[in-house]
């Protein structure tokens, strides 16, 4: 019959398919292992990237603390610099205080303090600033209370006692106590424009002159004062402490 199918066809069409499927699995396994393998050499290289990256931020910060170390090392060998008086670094932004150098470090107020006791001519104005505003409580005490300038400082009382004897006390009179405020007074107000960095502050040189006053007409006036309050208390030595005026 025409229309039947030998044995052998059967058999060979079959042995094709067979073969064919087979080819294809083949062929699938081998795709998938290249996939497999190109990601594998992917994650390697990933992996190879990461690591050289984390040795070289490694390296970079290995470089940048040696840096910061010999920065800091330069700076402590050189000298530091000396603190200025009761100096603040005003930050500008905000007005705040940056640094300031400590308390009690600073001995600049203290060298121009004792400018009024190193200095001749400080010495001799403020001696001289005292000696008149004593002279004139001296002048005004006598003409007005009659008292003596002995008297005005050192007070003498002279009383009986019961049994006849005359007895004599002598105390601090109010002269006494005026003496080291007036000195303080001065000397404080002398002072002040030096602290506050015045450079016309008439102790270390004459200032300049104010109208009809004479910048040297301060230390005349005050080596007349002294003078007078020298004469005074001496020439009340032939009055018996009588007041002259």
């Amino acid at each position: 019959d025409s229309t039947r199918t030998s044995p052998t066809s059967t058999t060979d069409t079959l042995k094709t398919n067979m073969f064919a499927l087979s080819a294809s699995r083949i062929t699938g396994s081998a795709v998938k292992l290249s996939v497999k393998s190109r990601a594998v050499r992917a994650r390697r290289a990933a992996s190879s990237r990461v690591r050289a990256e984390g040795e070289a931020e490694k390296v970079a910060v290995a470089d940048e603390v040696k840096a910061a170390d010999a920065a800091w090392e330069e700076k402590a060998a050189e000298p530091a610099a000396a603190p200025a008086a009761f100096s603040a670094a005003i930050d500008p932004a905000d007005g705040s205080v940056a640094e300031a150098a400590p308390l009690g470090d600073d001995m600049s107020m203290l060298n121009d303090a004792m400018i009024a006791f190193k200095e001749p001519r400080a010495v001799e104005i403020i001696n001289g600033r005292v000696a008149m505003i004593g002279w004139m409580v001296a002048l005004y005490t006598e003409i007005e209370k009659n008292t003596s300038l002995f008297h005005q400082v050192i007070n003498t009382r002279t009383f009986t006692l019961a049994d006849g004897v005359v007895k004599s006390s002598t105390m601090p009179a109010a002269g006494m106590f005026l003496i080291p405020v007036t000195v303080l007074f001065v000397l404080a107000a002398s002072l002040a424009p030096v602290l506050r960095g015045n450079e016309e502050s008439g102790l270390e040189k004459a200032p300049k002159d104010f109208g009809p006053f004479k910048a040297e007409s301060e230390m005349t006036n005050g080596r007349g004062a002294m003078v007078g309050l020298v004469a005074l208390l001496l020439a009340e030595k032939f009055t018996n402490g009588a007041a002259l005026f």
